[in-house]
């Protein structure tokens, strides 16, 4: 297997690591694509260029169905415990719906993404997931580096840290620039996602940072844990949203305080989705946008800067299209 491209990135260049000389980042720059909220990365499938979703919340990388059925990619065999006879192998996957899915697995011959090419790689298969995109970028890849979202300047950075155990690693944030620091639960590394605790309207929640979900939500049961029903009367129903394993019922209420870190936005617009996932909260995109976020896997800490924008977008209710929310809503406060 190849090894990425890496470059090293000039400490001198580097704002919270000029205090630590010894501290290097070993780089290699992905270009990323928005279309809506949805970021995209180029990648190659046995020399044939595709568009991946770039997909933090996937524990493995998929293609759709349909794209490895029209380019005949080989499916992963299997034999069944005291059979002769080979089969092809699937797995159990599940979604923010929290339905277990049976999913096959197949195989490209090469992979090719961020300069590198990848013999013999594992795809998970999913369905159509629109916009001309052939599947997902996921946590089987990004998880070996540390990873910088700067999805507002259309960039994954993926990180290699050298001797940066005790160093600040938000080293964008230039001087007087205020940046927050939150631990990631250990259990993340091994379950292929990102997360950490996040605190809604005074209640401890447990949060997913997914880049392939458009827009944050709260769970139903999360958001009644903060005192937010959705019978209550200011909530209002959003029709439904798109995830992988079906299709969840959402709605729109406004929660007093949401506070990530040391930024707490107040009077906040969030969706709720009727989700029986292990988490409390899926933080969207759309967060992503309105941050500059660097997951620190080495440090099993997450850094990020607010960048500028509504850091939440819902739908309108009784609409699928996400749209911003009123100028002052939604933005953090000092």
């Amino acid at each position: 297997m190849k090894i990425l491209p890496f470059a090293a990135l000039a400490v001198t260049l580097l704002g919270p690591l000029q205090a630590h000389a010894a501290c290097k980042l070993v780089t290699a720059d992905v270009p990323v694509t928005m279309v809506g909220l949805r970021p995209l990365v180029a990648a190659k499938i046995d020399g044939k260029p595709i568009r991946l979703l770039l997909d933090s919340g996937a524990f493995g990388s998929s293609l759709t169905a349909s794209y490895a059925a029209t380019e005949k990619l080989r499916p992963m065999a299997a034999k069944a415990i005291g059979s002769l006879v080979p089969s092809s192998a699937s797995t159990l996957t599940s979604g923010v719906k929290g339905h277990a899915t049976d999913t096959g697995i197949v195989i490209a011959s090469t992979f090719e993404f961020g300069g590198s090419v990848f013999p013999d790689v594992k795809f998970l298969t999913i369905r159509d997931i629109g916009d001309g995109v052939s599947g997902l970028l996921g946590q089987n890849l990004l998880r070996n580096s540390d990873n910088e979202y700067d999805l507002k300047n259309g960039l994954l950075r993926l990180v290699r840290p050298q001797d940066c155990e005790t160093t600040e690693l938000a080293y964008w944030a230039k001087d007087g620039m205020t940046y927050s620091v939150i631990p990631l639960e250990s259990e993340g590394h091994r379950t292929g996602h990102t997360i950490a605790a996040i605190t809604i309207n005074g209640e401890r929640m447990r949060a997913y940072f997914d880049t392939g979900a458009d827009t944050s939500f709260i769970t139903a049961r999360a958001a009644a844990r903060a005192g937010v029903k959705t019978t209550d009367a200011g909530v209002k129903p959003a029709g439904s949203s798109h995830a992988i394993d079906g299709d969840i019922k959402t709605w729109v209420a406004t929660f007093a305080s949401i506070k990530i870190g040391d930024e707490e936005i107040k009077n906040a617009k969030l969706s709720i989705g009727e989700s029986v996932a292990d988490f409390d909260v899926l933080v969207g995109a759309d967060f992503f946008m309105a941050h500059h976020v660097y997951v620190a896997n080495s440090q099993k800490k997450l850094y990020f800067t607010y960048a500028g924008g509504p850091v939440f977008r819902t739908a309108a209710p009784q609409a699928a299209a996400p749209q911003a929310a009123a100028p002052g809503d939604d933005k953090p406060k000092p």
